[in-house]
């Protein structure tokens, strides 16, 4: 059972006809049929239904099938990233990132990493933090940018690019503003605008009710820090948001915020992590660098 073998599996599924595996793969139809026979007599059982000019994995097949693609993907990973080491000054950076600092932390970072490696390409995909730490674990990722106030994960390796500082945040003419001291108990009673459920803010928001003996009114749910930021602004509802997400609407007079009152929880920060049995490329570990050194 070798690595084309296990690509015509994978490609199977996808296409559904051996004619369109044979065009992507740029092989002769017979070339691709004759690996498939071949692979059932090596594992001794059915893997291929055909059906109406159709191709149909079996129990066996889909059973197969799920390795194979993670066979698949981890081959070209290991040769992507053994080039790297060949050509540090040419390929893809790969990044995926939270919500909150893939909008207001890493422009800075990338725009620094552009100028230094013109030759590099990027890419990068917004992703919540819980799905973040499942496709690291999963080895679907090699490195991410987390909002978490929990970095002693002992599966990573984690570096601090900057602190985090939540705040709560009200309309411009909120009955808050400009009130010399508040309370957790004034707040509590306002509606709330929440993150949602596995986030950093979110929790950080149920810790510091918890903390200090409170139960928020939580209007609404959301899984976008936008959205929150307007309805915050357009409304007589409070909710806590990072103090860099909302450094524009405060200058521009669309939100204020102020210091959370009371027991406060460890804050966490944005991060950079990778499991500890992947070794960084060198395009990673120029990236890491680079965040090390920024003022951000």
């Amino acid at each position: 059972m070798n690595i084309m073998k296990l690509n015509i599996v994978v490609l199977i599924e996808k296409y559904k006809k051996v004619t369109d595996v044979a065009a992507e793969l740029g092989l002769k139809q017979p070339t691709v049929s004759f690996h498939m026979k071949n692979l059932e007599a090596e594992l001794g059982t059915p893997l291929f239904l055909y059906r109406s000019g159709r191709v149909l994995l079996t129990d066996a097949g889909r059973a197969l099938y799920q390795y194979a693609l993670k066979i698949v993907s981890l081959t070209a990973e290991a040769e992507r990233t053994v080039k790297q080491f060949s050509s540090p000054s040419k390929g893809i950076l790969e990044l995926e990132a939270s919500f909150i600092p893939a909008t207001y932390i890493l422009p800075n970072v990338l725009i620094q990493f552009i100028k230094l490696y013109p030759g590099i390409n990027n890419s990068l995909t917004v992703q919540s933090d819980s799905l973040l730490r499942e496709r690291l674990r999963s080895r679907d990722i090699q490195m991410a940018i987390l909002h978490t106030a929990d970095w002693q994960d002992e599966s990573f390796d984690f570096q601090l690019i900057v602190r985090d500082e939540p705040v709560l945040i009200f309309a411009t003419g909120h009955p808050f503003e400009g009130l010399e001291k508040l309370t957790p108990e004034l707040i509590a009673n306002e509606p709330w605008i929440q993150h949602e459920q596995g986030s950093c803010l979110r929790g950080y928001a149920d810790q510091w009710a918890q903390f200090n003996q409170i139960r928020l009114w939580n209007r609404s749910e959301l899984n976008s820090p936008e959205v929150i930021k307007q309805l915050v602004s357009g409304s007589d509802c409070v909710g806590i948001c990072s103090k860099a997400a909302v450094k524009a609407e405060i200058e521009l007079g669309k939100l204020s915020y102020a210091n959370l009152p009371g027991i406060l929880p460890e804050s966490g920060g944005f991060v950079l992590g990778w499991r500890k049995d992947h070794i960084l490329t060198p395009l990673q570990q120029s990236f890491v660098d680079i965040v090390t050194t920024l003022d951000l």
